[in-house]
């Protein structure tokens, strides 16, 4: 498995494709760049598609200690240089799709077209709250103390097999290292406007977490952004719909 040493950190990767503009995938948070199995050998089909599991996931370092979204956001950066790649196409989904819309705006000249899938910018009150505890409890009792209820708002009833796939995955989360990224996220404060870089925002219409109006809003605070609903998806649409995310990110990036 590679690994790129990205400024002090260590981010494991997983690639295919050699063709067209790299393009860079962002996982959700609880997931790793594993959850892009499925839509990887989809893009590498014309694309260099890279899928990286950001600090604190997967089998990415997992340094102690509190971080930011842009933290985040500058590990990609550094990714980018240690790899030469002076410019990508970026595609997440929820979390991922966070750290996609700093890296645009921390680093412009890398982003060439940007993908946000299960987006909001409702990042404060009640969700804060949410993630807060929600860290919290990780923190004394563990992942299995909340995967019944957070899988259950991100997988319908329709997508039950995925939801008992992704289980263990989420399960192997070192809880220390989830809590903080939880946190991040509770400290972001976006300022859509500043994204330069022609963006698509992608909404499942199932998404009962940030459900399609969501989507709709943040498309709107995106200069050059348009929205688009996903029919058959509810919050992980590249785990649940990964072949209509494809062809909808395709498209675009083209």
């Amino acid at each position: 498995m590679p690994y790129a040493e990205a400024g002090g950190i260590s981010l494991h990767y997983r690639e295919a494709g050699d063709g067209g503009v790299p393009l860079l995938l962002l996982h959700e948070l609880g997931g790793s760049g594993e959850s892009w199995s499925a839509a990887l050998p989809m893009f590498a089909r014309t694309r260099r598609a890279l899928a990286v599991d950001l600090r604190s996931a997967g089998r990415s370092e997992k340094p102690p200690g509190a971080f930011s979204i842009a933290d985040c956001a500058d590990d990609l950066a550094r990714f980018l240089d240690a790899l030469d790649l002076p410019r990508v196409d970026v595609v997440g989904s929820a979390l991922g799709s966070l750290a996609g819309a700093v890296l645009a705006i921390r680093h412009p000249a890398r982003v060439r077209r940007l993908v946000m899938c299960a987006v909001s910018d409702d990042l404060g009150g009640v969700t804060a709250d949410y993630l807060t505890a929600r860290a919290a409890r990780v923190r004394t009792e563990g992942m299995r103390a909340v995967i019944d209820s957070s899988l259950k708002n991100a997988f319908p009833e329709a997508f039950a097999a995925q939801r008992a796939a992704y289980r263990p995955i989420y399960l192997a989360n070192h809880p220390d290292a989830y809590a903080e990224l939880s946190l991040a996220l509770t400290g972001l404060r976006m300022d859509w406007g500043a994204i330069a870089a022609p963006t698509l925002v992608a909404s499942g219409a199932h998404d009962f977490i940030w459900p399609p109006e969501h989507g709709r809003h943040v498309a709107s605070l995106v200069p050059s952004a348009r929205f688009a609903l996903l029919p058959d998806a509810g919050h992980f649409p590249h785990l649940q719909t990964p072949d209509a995310l494809v062809a909808l990110a395709t498209d675009f990036l083209a």
